[in-house]
């Protein structure tokens, strides 16, 4: 292809691989938030809404996977991640505020793009075209200018976008290859509030730059290092940036946690519940810095919540989940006391690892991780109580007649005791039973509780500029805190 200038010949295609868009919901709590993009993100500002879900958590492929012991190499220099923005078979459109270049597979700069005009990619084969004309196997496009993001369907990104083929898929991946740095600026507000204390987003800015630096590492010889789900990190891109989180990403730039003077796999959760777990006890991999410690979590909605189940509804569950054993007797499981716990069914923190269900038709023992799924759980740390509600204690017993709303729907309910501290509330008497499940914390438990780090933050001297530092001591245990670029 010559390097002439490309010349548009359609717009306006949609892209399906982005979540962007409504209402949301960060760690347990509920808001909607507009502002402007940072103005270092753009020429010009530009005005969007804040709005994916964002609860905290990472996939267990990812955290179960062996330190393999690899140091990155960084040269003093902010390395570039690439991030999977989707895959497709059809067409999209690119386009930025500045001229950008098209560069082929070999680095080569086959041609040049006017600012603002929409520029159509799409595969045939294997092969990558540029507003109808084959290019190359793999094309890159990069903006002028490095302050100037490019728009993905009206969506800002910095760094560059890569496209290739996915295999013999037929599909093009759409891969968004940015400065860490960079990255983090649109990953730290999507995994924090904005709004809260200083060093709550610092300590968050460290691990994500963390977790991705280890990812990348693990990831070097795939197509891309990480999503932008909760299976890696959530990502916005540049629309989803604030003032106080880019604030912190430059406060902390560099700034690694290691262990063995290696980046650690840096898992984080939304809340931990007033413990959080021993990664042995989650996965059932051994990392050295994941260890279970007191949490500080005051997350309203998601250190303490109850979901209430009529005994019927959970034999359903259960026999839905190819677990069924007839009509529930009792339930075996050591009942959840303070941490840290030494039981063989409980980790460190009291999180379930194996229940068992006893009924008419035999018994069968279900994972903690099972067991949230099933029933729609925030987290592992709960427990059961069949007729008996704790946050009721002391209450009148109410009668069978009452109907309850609950997260499962209107159950009829049996007769509700008064509760009793210490007294185990696993054995069911008639088919009316309501079952109050009752627990804490969000998410899998392992290492940095945000909500933790955010009622820790507040706490903070103002003379102590480092206290993400204390914060994240706390949550990984035995680590260093090193700048390495």
């Amino acid at each position: 292809m010559n390097k002439k200038q490309l010349q548009v010949f359609v717009v306006g295609v949609t892209l399906v691989a982005f979540n962007v868009g409504a209402t949301t919901v960060a760690h347990g709590e509920s808001f909607t938030v507009t502002k402007v993009a940072n103005s270092k993100s753009t020429d010009k500002a530009v005005t969007l809404s804040k709005t994916t879900d964002t609860t905290a958590t990472i996939s267990k492929a990812a955290a179960a996977k062996t330190d393999t012991g690899s140091t990155v190499e960084t040269k003093g220099t902010t390395p570039n991640i690439r991030v999977l923005l989707g895959s497709r078979k059809s067409s999209t459109t690119v386009s930025s505020e500045v001229p950008f270049t098209i560069v082929n597979e070999s680095g080569k700069k086959v041609g040049t793009v006017k600012a603002n005009m929409p520029t159509i990619l799409s595969i045939k084969g294997s092969t990558i075209y540029v507003n109808g004309e084959a290019i190359d196997k793999g094309v890159t496009i990069k903006p002028s200018k490095n302050t100037s993001p490019f728009m993905l369907q009206n969506k800002p990104y910095r760094g560059a976008l890569k496209v290739s083929a996915a295999g013999s898929t037929g599909a093009m991946m759409l891969v968004n290859e940015v400065p860490l740095e960079d990255y983090l600026y649109g990953v730290v507000p999507q995994e924090v509030i904005p709004s809260w204390p200083a060093p709550a987003l610092e300590a968050q800015a460290v691990a994500a730059r963390t977790y991705a630096l280890y990812t990348m590492e693990t990831n070097k010889n795939k197509p891309y290092d990480v999503k932008p789900t909760t299976e890696s990190q959530m990502y916005a891109g540049a629309g989803g940036e604030y003032a106080s989180t880019t604030a912190a990403v430059n406060k902390t730039k560099g700034m690694v946690m290691l262990y063995n003077q290696k980046p650690i796999n840096a898992l984080f959760h939304s809340n931990g519940g007033g413990y959080t777990e021993d990664s042995v006890n989650v996965w059932g991999t051994v990392l050295p810095y994941l260890k279970g410690v007191k949490d500080y979590s005051k997350g309203s909605g998601s250190t303490d919540w109850t979901v209430t189940i009529s005994k019927q509804k959970m034999e359903e569950y259960l026999s839905a989940a190819g677990k069924g054993v007839g009509t529930l007797k009792s339930i075996q499981l050591t009942p959840l006391g303070s941490p840290p716990m030494t039981t063989a069914d409980r980790g460190v923190s009291g999180r379930i690892k194996q229940a068992t269900f006893i009924g008419s038709a035999g018994k069968v023992t279900v994972n903690g991780d099972a067991l949230r799924s099933m029933f729609g759980l925030k987290s592992t740390l709960f427990d059961f109580y069949v007729n008996a509600n704790p946050n009721n204690s002391g209450a009148k017993s109410t009668s069978s007649a009452e109907s309850k709303e609950t997260a499962q729907g209107t159950t009829s309910a049996s007769k509700v005791e008064t509760y009793k501290p210490g007294k185990v509330y696993h054995t069911f008497t008639n088919k009316n039973d309501t079952i109050y499940i009752v627990g804490h914390g969000w998410g899998h438990g392992l290492g940095l509780s945000q909500w933790g780090a955010a009622t820790m933050a507040k706490e903070a001297k103002s003379t102590d500029t480092n206290y993400y530092q204390t914060i994240l001591k706390h949550y990984y245990s035995g680590i260093s805190i090193s700048k390495l670029y």
